[in-house]
Order: C-alpha cells, then sequence, then structure tokens
C-alpha cells in the first residue's frame, strides 16, 4: 500500500508540474499572438487598411479626453477579435488621412471592410456598440 501512495504522490507532482508547464506556454502564445492596435501614418495607412478583411481604425488626438477612454476598450477588443486588425492614427500628426475619411470630431472609429468604410462610431462609447459593429461587419457576406 505505501508503494500505491508513492506513485500517486509522483502522479499529483507531475501533473502539477505538467499543469505549470502548459500555462507558461499558454501564456506565452498569447503574447505572441496578441493582437494589439498599430499605430497608424500616412505611409502605412492604406496598406494596413488592406490587410485584413475587416480593420478597426481609432481617429484620435493627444488632447482629445474621450479619446484615451476608447484606448483600453479598443485594446481589449483587439485581445478578443484576433482576426480583426486594429490601428490607431494621431489626427493630429496626420489631419490629410482623417479629411479623406471626413473625419469630423473626435474620437471617430471606422470600421474598414476589405479596404473600404463599412461603419462607424462617433464618441467614448461602451464596449459593446463597438463589438456589435464589428461583429455586423464581419457576419455580411
Amino acid at each position: 500500500m505505501a508503494a500505491s501512495n508513492m506513485n500517486s504522490n509522483m502522479g499529483d507532482k507531475e501533473d502539477e508540474e505538467l499543469s505549470k508547464l502548459l500555462e507558461k506556454k499558454a501564456r506565452e502564445l498569447a503574447k505572441a499572438v496578441g493582437n494589439e492596435p498599430v499605430e497608424l501614418s500616412g505611409d502605412n495607412f492604406d496598406d494596413f487598411i488592406r490587410s485584413k478583411r475587416v480593420v478597426v481604425v481609432d481617429f484620435w488626438a493627444p488632447w482629445c479626453a474621450p479619446c484615451f477612454l476608447l484606448e483600453p476598450i479598443l485594446k481589449a477588443l483587439a485581445k478578443e477579435m484576433p482576426c480583426v486588425g486594429f490601428g490607431r492614427l494621431n489626427t493630429q500628426e496626420w489631419p490629410d488621412v482623417a479629411a479623406k475619411y471626413d473625419v469630423m470630431s473626435l474620437p471617430t472609429v471606422i470600421i474598414f471592410k476589405d479596404g473600404e468604410p463599412a461603419d462607424f462610431v462617433i464618441g467614448a462609447v461602451p464596449k459593446k456598440i463597438i463589438a456589435d459593429k464589428i461583429r455586423r461587419v464581419l457576419n455580411e457576406n
């Protein structure tokens, strides 16, 4: 009976070690595939909006307080939706790009599908509103 208890304890230790290794690997993979919003410029904007079927771009400026409320929401959505590209364009540095898409208020979030605007959100809104709009665009054929 002592031998079976010893084997049982060794099994528990092996299971615990395996669990720790699996957790560590899962964290590493999450970092590797971490979908983070990309800082956009006039130079990479057009390529970025065509880089994935659906792309979300946050038009913001450093002086815009509501823009900073939206930033963590978009970071969270980027992690939850790895098939969607997320980017941020500083309109103060790139006003010509913002003007091209008629961005008049900040923050403005434009959802692009196949490189073309498909939907938008103006202002700092709850995460659910943006997520629902993205899902709607994703589910369109």
